[in-house]
């Protein structure tokens, strides 16, 4: 198998796993991964990171497990459909378990000629038994004729059996079903829909996504030996909060200050604004865009007249202390806390001060 598919494998197996231990973490999660997978030892440059198992973790949440299965169920009605004089049949288990683009889904029919099957289906492989033991298929039971396989962002596979006893064993879904549950889904994601619609986004759900990328942005190591953009983000953020913990603004501030440097390292000021949009407040946004003047200032560098302009602003002492927070936010090895923690520091303050 290639290095890629394991490395995709290895991240939804560890998101799935995280999701059945909430207290597992990343690390203990990804090689729980490759013992059960059974994938060998890899290099460390070739195992997903953080970032990727968070994506999986993403995905396999409960509103995204909605939109895949409902994309699934109606790729395989379109197929059913097609082959309805030989009753097809899917597992019931689908309704159930986690639904991933990488498995496979069976559908089943007993009895049925192998060349209709392939004429019904002119997009499709035929894949003979024989050859079926050589491939992803292996694990098919012996007394089917044939495999007949469609791949896509799923790969749904039709699967012929001879009409034996037990043939069906675990519950299976008709077309009928199938049906049904696409429509009871529709309802389901209009609901969500008029939920989302009818009430405002979380701006720190927000700010999460835009600061996770940072870890994986790595700066100078002659002016950061610090290491990745979201450790620098969070020493500023743990500076500001010792030098003014009751001022929330200046706070975001300092931890949303370079989320640009994901988006465009070449403007990441313009880009993170642009990000955060109406998300914080215009004092926030001003200390952001202004904090590489601040820089200047500090370093005797900046023109007379923009030195004039940025002493008249009324954030002139919260511009230079960022700045300073900026500078000395760049120490390697001390603690500090992780996104939620910082968040829910913030959003702690933003709720008193609501109330």
């Amino acid at each position: 198998m290639r290095t890629k598919n394991w490395r995709e494998k290895i991240a939804f197996q560890a998101a799935r796993l995280m999701c059945d231990a909430a207290a597992l973490g990343y690390e203990a999660a990804r090689q729980e991964a490759i013992r059960t997978l059974g994938c060998g030892k890899l290099p460390p440059r070739q195992l997903p990171t953080k970032k990727e198992i968070r994506e999986k973790l993403a995905l396999l949440s409960r509103d995204q497990q909605v939109v895949l299965r409902h994309r699934l169920f109606k790729e395989l009605l379109v197929v059913m459909r097609r082959l309805r004089a030989f009753h097809p049949q899917v597992e019931a288990e689908m309704l159930t378990v986690p639904i991933a683009p990488d498995a496979r889904y069976e559908i089943k029919v007993i009895d049925a000629p192998v060349e209709t099957i392939v004429r019904l289906l002119p997009e499709a492989t035929r894949l003979p038994v024989e050859k079926a033991q050589e491939s992803r298929l292996q694990t098919w039971c012996p007394s089917e004729e044939a495999c007949i396989y469609l791949e896509g962002v799923f790969f749904l596979c039709v699967r012929i059996g001879k009409d034996e006893v037990g043939a069906l064993q675990k519950p299976h879904m008709g077309i009928v079903a199938l049906e049904s549950e696409i429509k009871m889904l529709d309802t389901e994601s209009e609901r969500e829909v008029m939920e989302m619609t009818s009430s405002p986004p979380d701006r720190f759900v927000q700010f999460a996504a835009l600061l996770w990328p940072l870890e994986e942005v790595m700066l100078s190591p002659t002016r950061h030996p610090e290491g990745d953009a979201l450790y620098h983000s969070l020493q500023v953020f743990q500076l500001a909060l010792d030098a003014r913990p009751y001022d929330e603004e200046f706070l975001l501030a300092a931890l949303l200050h370079d989320v640009g440097k994901a988006i465009d390292p070449e403007d990441h000021v313009a880009a993170g604004l642009a990000a955060l949009n109406e998300c914080v407040s215009e004092r926030t946004a001003v200390l952001i865009e202004l904090h590489p003047q601040a820089h200047c200032y500090l370093d005797s560098t900046l023109g007379v007249r923009a030195r004039r302009r940025l002493e008249a602003n009324p954030n002139f002492e919260e511009l230079l202390l960022l700045a300073e927070c900026d500078k000395k936010g760049r120490q390697c090895g001390i603690a500090v806390p992780d996104v939620e923690q910082a968040l829910a520091q913030i959003r702690s303050m933003s709720d008193t001060y609501s109330e």
